[in-house]
Parts: structure tokens; C-alpha cells; sequence
């Protein structure tokens, strides 16, 4: 710890003092054992130093420092806390360039973005409005009519990136509205000036400029084979296509199409298509891209001239394959002379938060859940050594990776077998299984654990290592990134675990069932998963598992049905949605049910219940009403509960119904609240922000803020609305 300080300050010394010094005992002598002391109140003297210097300037200083310099530029009202994803950094450092430019457009355009971190755009309806024009000044730009002919404008008129509304890119003239808009029901008129906001998320699939890549084959999904064509989905759902939004260039610039997550237009992406062909665009910077697997073997990416847009262009000449896209409903159909075993694709999708399996960064997330977990922990002697006691890396892409293993089963059967080696020294410890790809893997998995043993089970490959000069180095087995892939299980997960042991399942998407299997597991925890099917826990005369404690985290499930033996069940951040298989979300005879920020469609019936900030839109049956409260929720009419705390409605009668943004869960909106939902259940949850999955985004204080922010910007006479999320 104190090394680099300790040589600085022996640097210093006359070699003789050394020579001395050296010659006592030990080979340290009371010199250097003084330096090592002072060396190391020297170091927390300069971290000090560094902080303090880092505290002079808004761009380094802590957070907490912020509203302090907030108060030298003369920024009287900082908005409050909008969770950790949103930084009031950016309005402090902008205020002086807000004032330079107050007044404008642009400087609408970044408070908004800067305030509540999400992407917008400003809109003058002025220029859009029709009206009589002098013969002297004709403005042939806003007819009065729609020209049939201008099929791209009156595509942009339609683009809408839920939950917001549509608009922001509308090029189309209307008639003046009477309605105002600060309402959000007006919207065109003289003195009208839209700010539309994007809280819409854009997910890269493979995103090619990834360094190091997302895994071995770059983190490319398998589509999905359907009766006659493909979904770029790998559950087959209809999910629509986004292009990554660039990073503006400059703030005094409007945003653009291209700036903005919405999702990608058929004439857009042919644009795109054409740029490419002609070697104006780099096929890596399209939004989409596909590779066939023939033979078993993984086939070259095709080029930008054989990938062609449904509905607006012939296939190509010559019998190379090639596929034809439709980006609204996120399909492609195959043509090739011969049929390919599978299709992995590159593309981008839309979403409201890191929920549910995703290609987002769960680096901190993984860590802060294994520092957590109460089984095994994670050792590790040196810098290089690996995070486990033992390691097995799946990735069926080819060619693999040196040590991988071709599926999941094989990569379960590769843990058992360590665990059941004599003198096996990963039993009792940290066995980590790493999904390197986010290829499909069919059929049902199985393992069972060990006592005292925690196995970890997550989307993460070993990353290559890069040096300041360039060199690529191989990676670290065991060191993983959790970071850029979605592997997917077309199948079920059944867990059986022996007393103590532990089980961790991250960043997968399992089309099936994740079963715990009689038994004594002793915990286990999903998180950033999807499961399409439910959680169970089954028990059995002897193997009860009664000492299971359940956690979901950022959880995407159908249902969860526990064994009356399962004493605890924690739920945070997660969708249950049973509206589709039975009716039941969340059932335990036995089991105390902890429920965070969480949105549950369905039934409720547990022995006992504390819940926070949450959707319960469906019956709730409590067994011991007398233990457990609600606070800040929404609970469906009829509900037998404990105590209520600010929650909507506040007894057993009728009260207003919650409005969803989106009920299928392929919409990016999905399961939001939309605006038109009832303002008590809109901004039931804690410090007045919405409740359920989606509390954590904190979406009615952002906007608020906006509100409040914008409002010394704007122009005398000019009437303000904001429209999104």
C-alpha cells in the first residue's frame, strides 16, 4: 500500500545511510522502518491534496460538493436527488453558457437534457403551422395539404419512441390549436414551443465498437426460427429495431433523428443501406447486421448490399445469400441456396431500464450482489489469480475458445465433476460458471451443489487484455466481465442444493422454469435474469428446503410459487406478471414476502407482507395481517392486507385503476404507467415518484424538475410544454 510513497522518500537517503540500514537484522533497519511509518501519512497527505484540488472544479469534485458550487454561479435551486443515474454535475457546469444563450431554442433543448439526463428535443409549432401566405413571401415548405408522394415525411410524422408521444419529428404542417399547451393538449400554435423528452433506452446487441469485444463472437444473438422467417428476439416476440443514437457534437445544434432513441424506420435504415453500399458508411456503423451458420460453421458477416429492406427493395442478383429485414416488427427472412443452421444478428432494441436480461454493464451490480450474498464468498491471493475457486467458460460459437466447453450442460456437468474429484479444493468454495455468448442453448439443465458450496452461474466472458502500447493479451481464465451478453436457455434451470450451499444466476434468459428441487439449498439469488415461465421451490419429506432464502433482483418472471416450508422471499426492482399463466404471481403458504420498487400483475398469497413502493395489481390475500405494512403502493380493490401507509387507496374501497404504458412485454414501455394513469397511483410511490418496477428512474421528479428548470429560459410570451415519459 505505501510502496510507491516508501521509494520516493529511500530515493532521498545517501546510499551509505542505506548500505547501513540494511546491515541490522532482518535486513530492514529502524531507518527504512521509520520511512515505511511516515510513508504512509504521506500518502493519505497527498490523496487529501487530491481531493481537494479535485474539489475546485465541478467536473471533479464530489457530489456532494456540487450545490457548493452551484452557489458561485448563482444557481439558487439545485433539483432534488433523481436517483444515481442522473447527475446534477452537468447543470452547474452549464449555467453560464445557459445565460449566454437564454432565450433560444437550443438552450431549451440542453436543460432539459442536462436536468433530467434524458435526450431531447425542442420544438418551435410556430414554422409548422399553416396559414395565408403574402405573394411576395411564399413559403412553399408548409402546405396546407400532405403530398402522398413524400412518403419519408410522412413516415417521420410517425415516429413515437414509447412511452412518449409522437410529434417530436413530425415535419408535417397543422392547423392552429386553441388548446394550450403547458396542458399537453395543445400543441400547435403561435407561441408554442414543444420540449419532448426520451426516456427511452437504446440496448446495443453486439455493439461492434465494444473493446474489449463482448465475448468471442462479439456478443451476436441467435435469432429465432420461426415457421417461414426469423425474429431478431430470440423468444420470438415482434420487438421493433432502434439505432443507436450518436452523441451530439455540438449543444448549440438541434437534435436530430439520428440523435434521439426512437426506434428504426424502413426508410431510414435504407438510407443508411445506401451510404454503406456506396463506401460512405462503415458497415460496422449500420445498426444491424447478420451472420449465417452453415455446416456448423460461422459464415462470414454479409455485406451491406445483401441485406435488403422489406417492402422497399428487390433482392439482390447472384446466389450468395442474403436476408430481407423489416425493422418495425424486428424480422428477417433467410435466402440462401442452403438452409443455415442458425442466424446470429447484431441490432439495437428499446428499453426503459436495466431490467430483466440485457447486454447492459452489470460490473458493479455483480460485484455489490457477490459481496452480498451470504454463501461462499469470492477469494483471491494475487491481482491475476482468479475470483474462484474454480471456473468453466461455455461459448458454442467456433472456433471456441482455448478451455470452453460447447453448452451449459456440459459447463454444469464440468462444476459437478470438479466437486466430485477426490481432493477436490472447489468444493466448499466459489465455483463460477461464465456464459461467454448469447447464442441459444436448447433443452433442461440440472446441477446439484455441494454443501457449503456457491455456485455462480452468469452471462460474462473472460475478456481479453490490452497494454498501453496496444498488444492484446489472452485473458485470465476465471476473470470475467459481466458486461454485453444475453445467453439464452430454451429450456428449464432445476437447482438442487445440499445444507449451505448457494446458488447465483445472473444476466440469463430462461425460456422455461428455474425450479429448486427438494432439498436443503440454503440461498439463492437471480438477478438482471428473465424467465419467461416461474420460480418454483418444491420440497419433499425430508428435504424441505426450510432454510431457502429467495431473492430477485431486476427480475423479469412469470410467477413465483414457493413450498410452504420457504420462510423468506425478497422481490426488488422486478416485474412478476401472471396475467398470462393462471393468475398467480407470488404464492407461499409459509413465506414472509419483502417487496422493493417492484410491479406484481397478478395474485398475492403469502403468510405475511412489507412492501414498498409498489404495483400490486391483482388480489392480495395475507395470512398474519397483524405483521408486515404497505407503504406507498398501489393495491388492487378486495385485498386483505396489513396496516396501509400512503397508499392508494387507502382502505378497501374503490379507488382509481392503474393505466399501463404497455402490457406486452416485446413494447419497450413495458409494464410502465402511463400519463394518462390516475395522478394518486402516477406518483403514489416514495418522495412522490412512481411507483413499482420503474420507482428507481424516479421519471414524475425528472420531469418536475424540468418544469422548474426550464422555466427562467424561457422566452416572455412564449407558452412551454413538456411531452414524454
Amino acid at each position: 500500500m505505501t510502496e510507491p510513497a516508501l521509494s520516493r522518500l529511500l530515493d532521498l537517503v545517501p546510499v551509505h545511510l542505506l548500505a547501513r540500514d540494511a546491515q541490522a537484522d532482518g535486513g530492514t533497519g529502524p531507518l527504512t522502518a521509520l520511512l515505511a511509518a511516515v510513508a504512509g501519512e504521506l500518502e493519505l497527505l497527498e490523496a487529501d491534496l487530491d481531493r481537494l484540488h479535485d474539489g475546485f472544479f465541478v467536473e471533479t469534485c464530489a457530489e456532494w460538493l456540487v450545490p457548493y458550487l452551484a452557489d458561485l454561479v448563482g444557481l439558487a435551486e439545485l433539483p432534488p436527488d433523481l436517483g444515481v443515474t442522473v447527475s446534477r454535475r452537468a447543470l452547474v457546469a452549464n449555467t453560464v453558457a445557459y445565460r449566454r444563450r437564454k432565450g433560444t431554442v437550443a438552450v431549451l433543448e440542453q436543460v432539459a437534457r442536462d436536468v433530467t439526463g434524458w435526450p431531447a428535443r425542442a420544438v418551435e409549432h410556430h414554422p409548422l403551422l399553416v396559414g395565408a401566405t403574402h405573394v411576395n413571401h411564399v413559403r412553399p415548405d408548409r402546405p396546407a395539404t400532405v403530398s402522398l408522394r413524400g412518403a419519408a415525411r410522412i413516415e417521420a410524422a410517425a415516429v413515437v419512441s414509447p412511452p412518449g408521444p409522437r410529434g417530436a419529428l413530425d415535419p408535417l404542417t397543422h392547423t392552429a390549436e386553441v388548446r394550450r399547451i403547458p396542458t399537453r393538449r395543445g400543441r400547435y400554435g403561435i407561441d408554442h414551443v414543444a420540449v419532448h423528452l426520451f426516456a427511452t433506452q437504446a440496448y446495443e446487441v453486439g455493439a461492434p465498437e465494444a473493446d474489449p469485444p463482448a465475448g468471442p463472437n462479439g456478443g451476436w444473438s441467435a435469432a429465432r426460427a420461426a415457421a417461414d422467417h426469423w425474429t431478431f428476439d430470440p423468444l420470438g416476440r415482434a420487438v421493433p429495431l432502434y439505432a443507436p443514437p450518436r452523441r451530439e457534437e455540438s449543444v448549440e445544434r438541434l437534435a436530430t433523428e439520428a440523435d434521439l432513441p426512437v426506434p428504426l424506420r424502413p426508410r431510414r435504415l435504407l438510407d443508411l443501406l445506401g451510404q454503406a453500399r456506396a463506401g460512405a458508411l462503415a458497415a460496422t456503423a449500420l445498426p444491424l447486421g447478420v451472420r449465417l451458420r452453415v455446416g456448423g460453421v460461422d459464415q462470414p458477416d454479409l455485406t451491406p448490399d445483401r441485406i435488403r429492406v422489406c417492402h422497399l427493395e428487390d433482392l439482390a442478383p447472384g446466389p450468395a445469400p442474403q436476408v430481407m429485414v423489416d425493422p418495425v416488427a424486428g424480422r428477417l427472412k433467410v435466402y440462401a441456396p442452403a438452409a443455415p443452421d442458425a442466424v446470429f444478428v447484431r441490432y439495437t432494441h428499446g428499453g426503459l431500464a436495466d431490467v430483466g436480461a440485457g447486454t447492459y454493464d452489470r460490473t458493479a451490480a455483480h460485484e455489490a450482489l457477490l459481496a452480498t450474498d451470504p454463501g461462499a464468498p469470492v477469494t483471491a491471493d494475487a491481482p491475476d489469480a482468479p475470483p474462484a475457486a474454480g471456473q468453466t467458460q461455455v461459448c458454442s460459437g467456433t472456433p471456441a475458445p482455448v478451455g470452453s466447453v460447447p453448452t451449459l450442460a456440459a459447463g454444469l456437468a464440468a462444476a459437478e465433476a470438479s466437486w466430485a474429484a477426490p481432493g477436490s479444493t472447489t468444493r466448499g468454495g466459489t465455483y463460477v460458471v461464465s456464459v461467454a455468448d448469447s447464442a441459444s442453448y436448447p433443452g433442461d439443465v440440472a446441477v446439484t451443489v455441494p454443501a457449503g458450496t456457491r455456485l455462480v452461474l452468469v452471462a460474462a466472458a473472460w475478456p481479453t487484455r490490452r497494454r498501453p502500447d496496444g498488444e492484446v493479451l489472452a485473458p485470465v481464465p476465471g476473470r470475467y466481465a459481466p458486461d454485453g451478453l444475453r445467453p439464452h436457455l430454451r429450456g428449464s434451470l432445476r437447482l438442487t442444493g445440499e445444507p449451505g450451499s448457494s446458488v447465483v444466476v445472473d444476466g440469463l434468459l430462461v425460456e422455461g422454469d428455474v425450479v429448486v428441487a427438494p432439498g436443503q439449498l440454503g440461498h439463492l439469488t437471480i438477478a438482471h435474469a428473465t424467465v419467461t415461465g416461474a420460480v418454483r421451490v418444491e420440497s419433499a419429506a425430508g428435504r424441505p428446503n426450510s432454510r431457502l432464502q429467495l431473492r430477485l433482483s431486476r427480475v423479469v418472471a412469470g410467477a413465483v410459487t414457493l413450498a410452504a416450508t420457504v420462510p423468506v422471499v425478497t422481490v426488488d426492482t422486478s416485474v412478476l406478471d401472471a396475467t398470462t399463466g393462471g393468475g398467480t404471481a407470488l404464492t407461499g403458504e409459509g413465506v414472509h414476502a419483502c417487496l422493493e420498487g417492484s410491479t406484481v400483475r397478478g395474485a398475492v398469497r403469502v403468510r405475511s407482507l412489507d412492501a414498498s413502493s409498489c404495483v400490486l395489481d391483482g388480489p392480495v390475500e395475507v395470512a398474519h395481517r397483524q405483521v408486515g405494512c404497505l407503504r406507498f403502493s398501489y393495491v388492487a380493490p378486495g385485498s386483505r392486507t396489513p396496516r396501509r401507509y400512503r397508499c392508494v387507496p387507502a382502505d378497501d374501497e374503490p379507488g382509481p385503476l392503474p393505466v399501463y404504458a404497455a402490457t406486452d412485454p416485446a413494447s419497450p414501455a413495458y409494464p410502465a404507467l402511463a400519463g394518462s394513469c390516475p395522478l394518486p397511483i402516477r406518483e403514489g410511490g416514495e418522495d412522490r415518484a412512481e411507483p413499482g418496477v420503474h420507482h428507481h428512474l424516479r421519471r414524475p421528479l425528472r420531469l418536475r424538475a424540468a418544469q422548474r428548470q426550464l422555466d427562467p429560459y424561457r422566452p416572455v410570451g412564449i407558452e412551454l410544454g413538456i411531452f414524454g415519459s
